[in-house]
């Protein structure tokens, strides 16, 4: 399962890794990055899957709660150690620690998704507690309402929120009217249009996912960070 370090030799400039989507720690890391960084041992990821409903995604074990699997979601499993199972979730590469006990064989069955409209599918969490690291099953938080809703059509976006400011769609510029789908970022936090007036979101003022005018939401960020200015980006669907 691990390689040795002597199998690799590192040359040219050093990389930065963000360490959420590489899977990298002082002992060990994925084997898609020999070569690209150094590591005393290299593993090559076998795939298992989610059993359960949902499965808390820590980082590190008994740690703070980053994310979550769903029942099916594949998992690249890299280590265990202690009852831990240490990779990566498959769908968007997060990396984290999961039981390893709450972790099966592939069923082999693809999950198949009727293709719908994001916020329809984002709305379909309204009123559910706002968690940390959720995706749906204990609770949810802003970035996974933004990446399950997007996912029901079909369009892959990564699990946090800066990630998503960076990598995801075009920006609006503030003369543009804003429409349903558009993304609304604030410090820490993103929502969903339902219209043009209106932020669906998972919010812990709040303490749950709720939709409401986004002139209020606006306000409230605006007290606690005067400085701060809303990025306004949407998506090709």
């Amino acid at each position: 399962m691990t390689a040795s370090r002597s199998s690799f030799r590192l040359s040219g400039h050093s990389m930065t890794f963000d360490l959420r989507c590489h899977a990298l720690r002082g002992d060990l890391a994925d084997v898609a990055l020999a070569g690209k960084t150094f590591a005393p041992h290299y593993a090559e990821a076998t795939l298992r899957e989610c059993a359960p409903s949902f499965l808390a995604m820590y980082d590190k074990p008994d740690g703070n709660q980053i994310s979550e699997l769903l029942a099916g979601e594949a998992f690249g499993l890299l280590d265990i150690a202690g009852g831990w199972a240490w990779g990566y979730s498959i769908h968007d590469h997060y990396v984290g620690y999961v039981r390893a006990d709450a972790l099966v064989m592939p069923s082999g069955q693809k999950q198949t998704t009727a293709k719908s409209d994001p916020v329809d599918a984002a709305s379909l969490f309204l009123d559910m507690p706002y968690v940390w690291g959720g995706r749906g099953g204990a609770g949810i938080d802003c970035s996974g309402l933004v990446q399950r809703g997007f996912a029901a059509a079909s369009i892959a976006v990564p699990r946090d929120s800066d990630m998503q400011l960076a990598e995801v769609g075009d920006m609006l510029a503030d003369d543009i009217p804003l429409q349903r789908g558009d993304l609304i970022f604030f410090p820490g936090h993103v929502g969903m249009m339902v219209g043009s007036e209106k932020l669906l979101h998972a919010t812990r003022h709040h303490g749950k996912t709720v939709i409401e005018p986004l002139a209020d939401v606006a306000a409230r960020v605006s007290a606690i960070y005067p400085q701060a200015v809303a990025v306004r980006k949407r998506l090709s669907i």
